[in-house]
């Protein structure tokens, strides 16, 4: 397995936990748009963590980039995902009163 073809299914693992999520607790979802807005912010913040934190498991050795993927670069990717999900459903419920 190539790299690339890893680090596409990790990012689809990762949408696919996501959507799960976001149907799986719906009441988890923020309710006004500066709070989704914000919970981004985060997960754009833990996705900058995890690719400082992979970078150097990557440096140590290659069961440690493996095991960085895993336990840190999928949650900040769902997270991102998630908080994205928020975002457009609170845009889109907002859009709705419009025209």
């Amino acid at each position: 397995m190539t790299a690339a073809v890893l680090i596409a299914a990790i990012a689809f693992g990762a949408a696919l936990l996501a959507v799960w999520s976001y149907l799986r607790w719906p009441g988890a979802a923020p309710n006004t748009i500066a709070s989704a807005i914000l919970h981004a912010i985060l997960a754009f913040g833990a996705l900058q963590v995890a690719a400082i934190g992979l970078g150097r498991a990557a440096a140590s050795s290659d069961y440690a980039a493996e095991l960085a993927l895993i336990l840190v670069v999928l949650p900040a990717l769902t997270y991102a995902f998630l908080a994205a999900l928020w975002v457009m459903r609170l845009f889109a419920a907002s859009l709705k009163g419009v025209g």
